[in-house]
């Protein structure tokens, strides 16, 4: 519970089981006797309301339309099991847990009997860390309850006819008319299913949807009913299995049963006439190479995850990572049946299986002011209900838990938690191996190679120039990338085309790089960036295994030069559904947009992002649209003299990446040859000029783009309205200038500031689920930012402005001396782990070390960055610090409600200037109204 005060802030002063509570205005920290005085004297004004970490969480989760229709749709497929209740917890359920039920369920079930406990390293460490596992579980004994009472009941298929729901989502103001969703959902397995046959799942639904192309997206993005498929198919991560498929952005109502008709007309269609062998083969081959490949990340946590996947139900954990069996099986059985595998699995779980759900969410801009109305009202009747008795519990209750929050852990619990010392961190920088050699081959290309362990995977990535593309045709660049992506050539329609590419690779992409890059003679040195020495280049990005190479570059040029760029369907269906996700992730992700939004006042490059990915590409995106519409044949020719205009490009301008065993490298070297000598073209006639080095000299899109950066952002403060029950609120300012040397410790204090003020004062005490500092030595900016904040906007600002005066605090307390420097040393290994990462896969090694060094990063550079960063001292602590009390050209970015900014407004009287998305086609900026 939060005790809120009429006409101003939020006191600190109680909290429920879910929740903590906010210091008042924002500010720092009230002494008790302030706490209980203010509490006296208005005791009788006084109005509660709910706040907490996990309450924030799953408020940002439901207001997330695609999430909530995934909730709900499992729900009402599981109406008698566990699954039917949401993990996370219904935000209008969540108030209604009593501490004792909470503490009851942790007790019973998290316990070590009802745990899987996977250790994965070398063998001694795996033993030792066996043993002291044992020693630390043993005393707690065995509880067989914990694990029997978890057990999940397999939902059996009871309905007798498809279930079909209605609810409300909330909408952004213009919506109520269009909008709608509809997702079926359907339940498949009632049993433990075979290791085959789980594989087949994973096949079939690679077949209806793995591609742009597969037969269920493509009806349904053909159709024009709606802005994007939903659903993601098959969802095997619980006991049971299910599947789910819809659209949503319908235009009308009646849309919703057509859609629902086509989707089942779909299937019927499959189960006639089936799939034909190089569907089948495309989609084997694809899944059998990311079996073998792995998923790229830390090798041990992937085989816990997928043992765990059947470990968790107490059947076989080796089935569920030992898949040769099942492979063997799986394709013998298709090779005996071919297409009838998947034909009677369609019949069987989909069309004639009843226990399905299809759920229709429509939009109600009335719908968030009417979920705050019902929590108020929820709030005021509990509270009249309460005693005096009670009523004084509760703010005795929060003024303790303000007192346990606050209180610091004395140094011998300190000292009793295991810990790492700077002696245990390795002192060198994490390197790859990579070698450069210019015009290889006399192609005037450079080759960069990287020989790692890759299984006998070859891993190619080749880059062209862009820069070329005039600025005010570069929103088409990912219209080019779209087609490239998804269209067919001129001998191969897109469905055959793309079963081509998964028959013979491991899978080919294209997409855009644009980065920073340190200027000439900045090698070593860690300096401020100015943000216009910029690379961009399209990248061709594709794997296979060592005797397919050839057919790898083959499908590079027919990518680069065969693409049917005249492929309207494929692109407007690309466009709608890339539009659909970028208003999407507004919403669900806001402080990304908040964040990119900000940066983009400080330097083009960042800039050149807000444009091609932040806020503004939500315009561009749609008028990009609007163009293909208008004049198609003009929109192709526009795309073509582009495509020309970079594969003509120069030589210099070109850059190719393998990554792979020795022997693998030694095939893709002489594959490559070919490739780039024979088989990119050369207009002798008319020679490209030579492209420029952009670490000397400013990228041509610099000078337009930093005029257009005078007139894109409305205000220095804004706010981006749409519909949501949280907040995303960032602010930031320049730290360092342009040129300006940067510490390695600067990463080390912002660290610090983002686990311990911010996660202590914006998150434990104030319920963000997320709140975070940032700063990048690249632009010399520093920001602040939260993720699913309830608090009013002008809140959380107040509590960002005490976030360097903490620092300061600390340096005056016993927190952070020169003597005792245990919070730096821990702050110091953090920064580390996080630059160190995880070990990377040898995909994402060698593109790693292609970054650095398109980049023009050193090793020397990177050693000093890391010395800077162990060295950091308490002075380093005060300078960050005092950077942030005087940061220039601050501004705020804010992605909330309407109504939020509203009461933003009416509490402090400040005017943002707020966007208003409306839809996909309007757009009004309500400056001055709020």
């Amino acid at each position: 519970w939060v005790l809120r005060q009429e006409g101003g802030g939020d006191d600190v002063v109680g909290a429920n089981e879910d929740g903590t509570v906010g210091d008042e205005n924002g500010g720092g920290e009230r002494d008790l006797a302030d706490v209980n005085y203010a509490l006296d004297s208005m005791i009788n004004r006084a109005e509660f309301e709910y706040k907490g970490v996990v309450f924030s969480e799953m408020k940002g989760a439901y207001s997330d339309p695609e999430g909530l229709i995934d909730r709900i749709s499992q729900t009402l497929l599981f109406p008698d099991n566990s699954y039917r209740f949401d993990s996370g917890g219904d935000p209008a359920v969540i108030p209604t847990l009593t501490r004792d039920e909470f503490v009851s369920f942790y007790k019973k079930y998290y316990h070590p009997t009802n745990s899987r406990l996977f250790v994965a390293g070398d063998e001694s460490d795996v033993y030792h860390a066996l043993s002291q596992a044992d020693r630390y579980m043993s005393p707690m004994g065995y509880n067989p309850e914990s694990r029997k009472d978890s057990a999940i009941v397999y939902q059996k298929r009871t309905f007798h006819k498809p279930v079909f729901e209605r609810r409300p989502y909330a909408a952004a103001p213009g919506e109520g008319d269009s909008g709608f969703m509809l997702c079926i959902t359907w339940l498949l397995n009632t049993q433990p299913t075979t290791s085959m046959m789980q594989l087949a799942w994973i096949v079939l639904d690679s077949l209806l949807l793995g591609k742009p192309s597969s037969p269920l997206t493509k009806a349904l993005e053909d159709s024009n009913l709606g802005e994007s498929t939903i659903g993601g198919g098959l969802d095997d991560t619980l006991l049971q299995s299910t599947f789910s498929i819809g659209m949503k952005g319908l235009k009308k109502r009646e849309d919703v049963n057509v859609l629902e008709g086509l989707i089942m007309n779909t299937l019927h269609k499959l189960d006639s006439d089936g799939f034909s062998e190089d569907d089948i083969a495309s989609s084997m081959n694809t899944i059998e190479f990311s079996l073998r490949e792995g998923g790229g990340g830390l090798r041990g946590m992937e085989i816990f995850l997928g043992a765990l996947s059947q470990w968790n139900y107490d059947q076989s954990p080796r089935e569920a990572i030992i898949y040769e069996d099942a492979l063997k099986m799986l394709k013998d059985e298709i090779a005996r049946t071919g297409s009838n595998l998947f034909q009677q699995m369609i019949r069987d779980t989909l069309i004639s299986n009843n226990h399905r759900v299809s759920l229709e969410l429509y939009p109600s801009a009335n719908l968030e002011e009417e979920q705050l109305q019902d929590q108020k009202i929820q709030i005021s009747t509990a509270q009249s209900r309460m005693s005096d008795g009670e009523y004084q519990n509760i703010i005795d209750e929060g003024i303790k838990l303000k007192q346990l929050q606050a209180m610091e852990e004395t140094p011998e619990v300190i000292a009793s938690n295991p810990s790492l010392s700077i002696s245990d961190i390795d002192s060198t920088p994490v390197e790859y191996p990579i070698h450069v050699e210019d015009n290889f081959a006399k192609s005037g290309i450079q080759l960069v190679l990287h020989e790692v362990e890759s299984d006998g995977i070859a891993y190619v990535d080749f880059g062209l120039d862009v820069s070329m593309v005039p600025y005010d045709e570069i929103v088409l660049l990912n219209s080019l990338v779209a087609l490239l992506n998804e269209a067919g050539t001129s001998d191969m329609n897109d469905a055959e085309f793309r079963n081509y590419i998964g028959k013979v690779t491991g899978g080919v992409s294209a997409n855009l790089q644009v980065m920073s890059v340190k200027p000439a003679g900045w090698d070593d040195e860690i300096k401020v960036l100015p943000g216009v020495n910029i690379l961009s280049m399209l990248f061709i990005r594709g794997k296979s295994t060592a005797d397919k190479i050839p057919d790898l570059f083959d499908v590079f040029t027919k990518i680069l030069m065969d693409v049917n760029l005249d492929s309207k369907d494929i692109l407007r269906n690309a466009l709608k559904s890339d539009l659909s996700g970028r208003k999407s992730s507004l919403t669900n992700r806001g402080h990304s947009f908040a964040d990119t939004r900000l940066r983009g006042r400080y330097s083009v490059r960042n800039f050149l992002g807000e444009k091609m990915h932040g806020y503004l590409s939500l315009d561009s995106s749609a008028a990009v649209l609007e163009a293909v519409d208008a004049d198609w044949a003009q929109f192709v020719l526009r795309l073509e003299n582009m495509r020309q205009a970079i594969i003509n490009g120069n030589r210099n301008g070109m850059i190719i990446n393998l990554t792979g065993d020795r022997y693998v490298l030694d095939a893709a070297m002489e594959i490559a040859e070919d490739f780039l000598v024979n088989k990119l073209p050369v207009d002798l006639g008319n020679p490209a000029p030579p492209t420029p080095d952009f670490r000397s000299v400013e990228h041509p899109w610099v000078a337009p783009a930093r005029e257009e950066m005078k007139g894109a952002f409305s205000s220095q403060d804004e706010g981006i309205a749409v519909p949501t029950q949280v907040a995303y609120v960032a602010e930031g300012g320049r730290m360092y200038d342009v040129g300006e040397d940067v510490s390695g410790s600067a990463s080390v204090v912002s660290h610090y500031l983002s686990t311990g003020y911010m996660w202590d004062v914006i998150r434990a005490k104030n319920g963000a689920y997320g709140a975070y500092s940032k700063f990048s030595s690249v632009d010399g900016v520093g920001t602040f930012f939260t993720y699913r904040d309830p608090n009013t906007p002008d809140t959380t600002l107040g509590l960002f402005n005490g976030a360097a005066q903490s620092v300061l605090d600390d340096v005056e307390s016993s927190a952070l001396t020169r003597d005792n420097n245990a919070a730096i040393t821990t702050a110091i290994i953090g920064t580390i782990g996080g630059l160190d990462g995880s070990a990377l896969s040898p995909r994402a090694a060698g593109w790693e070390a292609l970054i650095r060094h398109l980049y023009g990063e050193s090793t020397i550079s990177r050693q000093r960055h890391r010395n800077e960063i162990l060295k950091t001292t308490v002075d380093d602590f005060i300078d960050y610090a005092q950077r942030v009390k005087s940061w220039r050209d601050q501004s705020i970015a804010i992605v909330a409600s309407l109504s939020a900014f509203n009461e933003m407004k009416s509490r402090t009287g400040q005017e943002l200037s707020v966007l208003v998305q409306a839809n996909a086609d309007q757009e009004e900026d309500q400056s001055g109204e709020l």
